[in-house]
């Protein structure tokens, strides 16, 4: 990553803080500019001690060093405060924009980036900006003006003692500088060590289940440990180079206390000057550890950054493979689903679909059959457009789908598959997607459309039930039930229904039936399905065969053939059945 696209990027965030950075560093200044001063106060107090002024002459400098002293307190309080405001402002932009990202890229990024590691880089590597973007410029810009300040007085002073000065500066800048491009590269293994953790206690707590049954919790402890082991060399070694580098400082800044002690006692045992000047030079080189601290504190954190800002560019860096359509628009109504020559693969050398032609006219309904493999799913992502076929065209309403805004094609699509999304919330929230513009009558008129009123009154809150991700106590039936009411409010054009009765209970079957044979009227839709059962409310059927379409037509027709593919499965169906 270059250094210009790293700070183009920092820039992008801080630009809208600007007013607050500027404040921020005015206070700093302040802060810095009575630090400077603070020994100039001492000098005048000790000379005028020792000279036997009267004690109201020692107040005016006494009194201006406590105040001195309150004041950079207040400036300090009020400096963190509009830093970490700074901070979060900038960071939870951030935060948005790659949360907004991520979810625009298509579903082969996601099939290749597990949630643990997208969570990690969207909220622990922006929380690890959130120090840079509140600090490092006011702070490191500050400590310079700390370190320009003092020199400029030790070299007023005399050359001796601004060569202490500038000595102990150089040799502490030497130790940061020497060690930060090891830091940097540690830090990048400690990220992504970090995010794969991450990823792997997201992945195996999402298959708590399987773990337990298949008794693969000791396996899961191994692998864990082994990386948490590798996560901690890596940190230690981070550590170690840290406080290598701390140490240097601190050896640096005590050699110059050191030569400054020297220096000041032979000046003013030689009478070059007074008491007060000579515990000035010293204070002065003792203010020097507190900014050259400060530097090496925000260069360290400034690796942390460059290896967190590194990923984070590289995120945003990764365009989705499916672009956004031109401004092409459906009609309204149902519509027509058209497939023309499509071929689609996932890999180079390995097809899915070949040569996939059909037409279905608005408001009919197809069943799609054919063996595990054969590419029913496939067609479907095809109709969402989670990807595109590399030749021919899939059409919706006459529009190829590539020429419509997703956001527009994906509102006239109502999808559910085997597994019904559902969140932390209320019943309520739950079915409208959070949406707040959906009313609780539009709800209830949904749910009494598909006949399910009856059913709904089980829940002994109503919509204000609670559910959570896990169903809340819900079956598999009963949360496609809820995702038909989702579907319901949408008023889609075209409904998909991916094996949707694989995992429902035969108690609730029935209702499942009636409220999606209520759903489809008037509706086009497609329906893929194991259960010959499913596709008996279809008006066409299509069978693939290894990415192939090996039949297409008129089920009354298939069904009325006895050669036909779809009658010998419905006459082994019933074979199966009489067995049973």
């Amino acid at each position: 990553m270059s250094k210009n696209r790293a700070l183009r990027f920092v820039w992008t965030y801080l630009k809208p803080q600007s007013a607050r950075i500027l404040v921020l560093v005015s206070l700093l200044l302040g802060a810095t500019g009575l630090r400077l001063l603070f020994p100039q106060l001492l000098r005048s107090l000790v000379d005028r001690a020792l000279a036997g002024e009267p004690l109201p002459a020692l107040l005016l400098p006494a009194g201006l060093f406590l105040a001195g002293s309150l004041l950079i307190q207040v400036l300090r309080i009020a400096a963190t405060m509009l830093s970490e405001r700074t901070a979060w402002a900038a960071t939870n932009a951030l935060r948005f924009d790659l949360a907004r990202h991520v979810l625009s890229l298509d579903i082969a990024f996601h099939k290749t980036h597990t949630p643990g590691e997208l969570i990690e880089r969207v909220d622990g590597d922006v929380t690890t900006l959130a120090g840079f973007f509140s600090q490092f410029v006011a702070q490191v810009g500050t400590s310079l003006v700390l370190i320009a300040g003092v020199l400029i007085v030790l070299f007023a002073e005399g050359w001796l003692s601004g060569l202490v000065g500038l000595g102990s500066f150089v040799l502490s800048g030497a130790a940061v500088l020497s060690v930060s491009s090891l830091t940097v590269k540690a830090w990048a293994g400690i990220r992504a060590s970090t995010t794969e953790m991450m990823s792997f206690v997201e992945e195996h707590i999402a298959g708590r289940e399987e773990v337990k049954a298949l008794g693969a919790d000791p396996a899961v402890v191994r692998r864990l440990t082994a990386l948490s082991t590798r996560h901690w060399r890596l940190r230690r070694r981070a550590r170690f180079l840290e406080s290598a580098a701390s140490n240097v400082t601190v050896d640096a800044w005590m050699l110059g206390q050191f030569a400054m002690l020297v220096l000041a006692f032979f000046l003013y045992r030689g009478g070059a000057l007074s008491l007060g000047t000579a515990m000035m030079l010293f204070f002065y080189v003792d203010l020097l550890n507190e900014p050259i601290t400060t530097i090496r504190e925000q260069m360290d954190e400034l690796q942390r950054a460059r290896a967190a800002l590194g990923r984070l560019v590289s995120l945003t860096s990764v365009t989705p493979a499916i672009a956004d359509g031109a401004g092409g628009a459906l009609p309204h109504g149902p519509l027509s689903v058209t497939l023309d020559r499509v071929c689609f693969q996932y890999e180079a050398g390995r097809p899915v679909l070949r040569n996939v032609s059909f037409h279905l006219e608005p408001g009919q309904t197809l069943g799609i059959l054919g063996r595990t493999g054969s590419g029913k799913s496939s067609l479907i992502r095809l109709l969402c457009r989670f990807y595109d076929p590399q030749a021919g065209s899939v059409r919706l309403g006459g529009v190829d789908i590539r020429h419509v805004p997703l956001d527009a094609l994906r509102s006239r699509i109502g999808l559910i598959t085997q597994e019904v999304g559902l969140f932390d919330g209320t019943l309520r929230e739950n079915l409208a997607l959070f949406n707040p513009d959906i009313t609780d009558e539009q709800i209830w008129a949904a749910v009494a459309g598909l006949g399910l009123t009856e059913w709904f009154r089980r829940f002994d809150q109503g919509l204000d039930s609670r559910i959570g991700p896990a169903g809340g106590g819900l079956s598999a039936g009963e949360a496609q039930l809820l995702a038909l009411v989702r579907l319901s409010l949408r008023d889609p054009g075209l409904i998909i229904l991916d094996e949707f009765t694989a995992r429902i209970d035969p108690v609730t079957e029935a209702l499942l039936q009636t409220a999606v044979d209520r759903l489809l009227a008037g509706r086009t839709a497609v329906i893929i399905a194991h259960r010959l059962t499913t596709v008996e409310r279809a008006d066409q059927i299509l069978v693939l065969e290894q990415g192939e379409v090996l039949e297409w037509g008129p089920r009354h027709q298939l069904a009325q053939d006895p050669h036909s593919h779809y009658s010998r499965l419905q006459r082994a169906g019933r074979t199966e059945a009489l067995a049973r």
